[in-house]
């Protein structure tokens, strides 16, 4: 079954979640089980509607595997980022580092020329 959630977008996985839970949701409505008569079709609506629980259950935890996966797949990019983000900035900062050298360097040739000037 995760191959066939795999192979569908995010989306549709969540609405097609939503349709079953809806659908589950009704089945766990107040006086549901009251419409049965008879004894044995009401075991038999509680045996269905817990194997529909289950099912619903399955595919959420299907799904959420799927999504936390490519979340994983996401994390490296997202890792990868900041270390370029990180060594830039690395950058800038020994760029400036050497700008206020230079300036200082300047201050300090000028007051030389100034001296012997």
């Amino acid at each position: 079954m995760s191959e066939i959630l795999s192979n569908i977008d995010n989306k549709k996985q969540l609405e097609f979640f939503k349709k079953i839970k809806s659908i589950e949701e009704k089945l766990y409505e107040i006086d549901i089980e009251s419409k049965f008569i008879n004894p044995k079709q009401k075991e038999e609506f509680k045996e269905y509607r817990q194997k529909w629980t289950s099912c619903v259950n399955k595919v959420r935890n299907k799904i959420g595997t799927i999504l936390v996966n490519k979340l994983e797949e996401n994390e490296k990019g997202f890792e990868d980022g900041i270390k370029a983000i990180n060594q830039e900035i690395q950058e800038i900062n020994n760029a400036v580092g050497f700008l206020n050298i230079f300036s200082k360097t300047i201050e300090i040739i000028e007051n030389i020329v100034g001296l012997v000037i």
